[in-house]
């Protein structure tokens, strides 16, 4: 018996220590792991279909609806970031160009920002301050944020290309074998059928809950945001109304990367009026509809109240960052559904309790 214990006890340690190790060696692909599970749920009608077409061949069909999920968000990416260098080479000649007609880039920001100062002279008293004399000092210390920037994004780009890949060849074999993966998983449980039917049920509600929540939000605040671009008088609303709409997915700042430059640029260029109305059309109208469209639309689907989604998905984000919008309503959700099939266990042990009693 001894023996048997202590072997019992090694196992369970190399069982502990391989569990860590697997964790180190696979952690910079969880991320990528989580978006196919959830590219996975969402799109797992689409690959029905595309298995009854084929004649369920799963190799064949799981190719094909990975390409066909692939092409679907690979092309509006694709287009979206091609206008957006477009544009932003655009400004970068232009920037250039018109730093060079004033003598360098610190002479320019002197001249941008000339306008805006008499603007606020009117108001406050400046004459305390030497107020060319700090930007003079800044301006140099901007354009080198500005090429740390630029060098940020092209690594970030090169990731998020690498992360993409390994998403879509982890999604093929979720098309292939997920399903089998999932019924064996829910079999090395103790829980009944049933019980892990109803949990799978309740992650897949929650996620696609989340899909339709993202949409919402971004077409939302898409279209908010093209509409101030057209009020302003901006060029391109309807592009910079989807650059929006597709930047809504960013934790934390979301939106605000296309209309608070924007809104900067005007005050900088004069258009004062313009620039703050576009500040607070972002931060009170554009902004704030996250807060209550998101839990909205997904309490619609899910068994939770808004305000404690509110709270998961705001804690999510903090955590997780973009991955929390899912993984925050999905541990809300599943808590959920365990405490509520706990509360069945424990009345069905005290009815049984209850018959012995009176038998």
């Amino acid at each position: 018996m001894n023996g048997k214990r202590a072997t019992v006890i090694f196992l369970s340690a190399l069982v502990l220590l391989a569990l860590a190790l697997t964790f180190v060696i696979t952690r910079p692909f969880l991320k990528p792991l989580a978006f196919a599970v959830i590219l996975a749920v969402v799109f797992y009608p689409l690959h029905n279909l595309t298995l009854r077409s084929t004649r369920q061949r799963r190799g064949l069909s799981a190719l094909l609806s990975t390409l066909a999920v692939s092409l679907l968000f690979g092309v509006p990416v694709f287009i979206i970031t091609t206008l957006g260098a477009n544009e932003a080479l655009t400004a970068a000649h232009y920037l250039g160009r018109r730093s060079a007609e004033e003598g360098g880039f610190t002479q320019f920001a002197m001249v941008l920002a000339e306008r805006p100062i008499q603007f606020l002279g009117r108001w406050i008293d400046l004459s305390r301050y030497d107020v060319h004399a700090i930007i003079a000092n800044n301006a140099q210390k901007v354009s080198l944020e500005l090429v740390g920037i630029g060098t940020d994004i092209l690594r970030n780009l090169a990731r998020f290309t690498v992360d993409s890949l390994i998403t879509f060849v982890i999604l093929f074999f979720f098309f292939r074998e997920g399903k089998d993966w999932a019924l064996r998983a829910g079999k090395l449980t103790p829980l009944s059928e049933t019980q892990v039917t109803h949990l799978y049920q309740n992650i897949s509600d929650t996620i696609v809950a989340n899909v339709y929540g993202i949409l919402t939000v971004g077409a939302a605040q898409g279209a908010l945001t093209g509409i101030a671009m057209r009020i302003v008088g901006m060029q391109s609303p309807l592009l910079l109304g989807l650059a929006a709409g597709f930047c809504s997915i960013i934790p934390v700042v979301g939106s605000a990367i296309v209309w608070a430059p924007v809104a900067i640029y005007l005050l900088l260029s004069g258009a004062v009026w313009k620039g703050v109305f576009l500040l607070i059309w972002g931060l009170v109208v554009v902004s704030s509809i996250d807060n209550f469209l998101r839990p909205l639309v997904v309490s619609g689907r899910v068994e939770l109240h808004p305000m404690v989604l509110l709270f998961f998905i705001l804690g999510g984000v903090e955590a997780f960052g973009f991955l929390g919008l899912f993984l925050g309503p999905v541990v809300a959700s599943v808590l959920a559904a365990v405490f509520r099939m706990l509360r069945e266990e424990l009345s069905d042990d005290e009815v049984t309790r209850e018959a012995g009693a009176g038998g």
